[in-house]
């Protein structure tokens, strides 16, 4: 039997460093799985949870992924484990290769989403680097 631990809001939010309002939108828009609740009604988070809502906020960070591309890529990673579910139970070549190129599909597309993002904040840096080369010319000028 394995014992499942469950962590309270207080819990979960000092190890996560989020708010309770933060983890209790996550929950209301639905980029978290049902939740537990206690006779009394307090939520109780499950360490699967906890996992989820720690990659959220890496794509958050990291990508600077709105909540709708968060939802897009969770749904996308929830679709590529249900394609190797599925090609692990298949015998049929041909559908194995099917599966293996819809799996490409969706990874390829997750790619693409990532490589738009990053060329978007290398414009944005080179845009912050002609104003502080602007800045230092300037300054420059003033004392010359």
């Amino acid at each position: 039997m394995t014992i499942s631990v469950k962590f309270t809001v207080e819990e979960a939010t000092e190890r996560l460093g989020i708010t309770s309002r933060t983890l209790h939108y996550y929950e209301e828009i639905g980029l978290l799985p049902d939740v537990a609740r206690t006779e009394g009604g307090h939520r109780l988070y499950s360490e699967e949870t906890l996992e989820r809502l720690s990659h959220i906020l890496r794509l958050k960070l990291v990508l600077g992924a709105s909540l709708q591309e968060i939802r897009d890529i969770l749904q996308a990673e929830e679709e590529l484990e249900t394609i190797k579910a599925s090609y692990r139970g298949e015998s049929d070549m041909d559908e194995r290769d099917r599966l293996l190129d819809e799996a490409a599909d969706r990874l390829q597309k997750i790619i693409t989403h990532i490589d738009e993002k990053m060329e978007k904040l290398q414009a944005m840096r080179l845009g912050f680097d002609k104003r502080l080369e602007r800045a230092r010319r300037l300054k420059q000028e003033h004392r010359g």
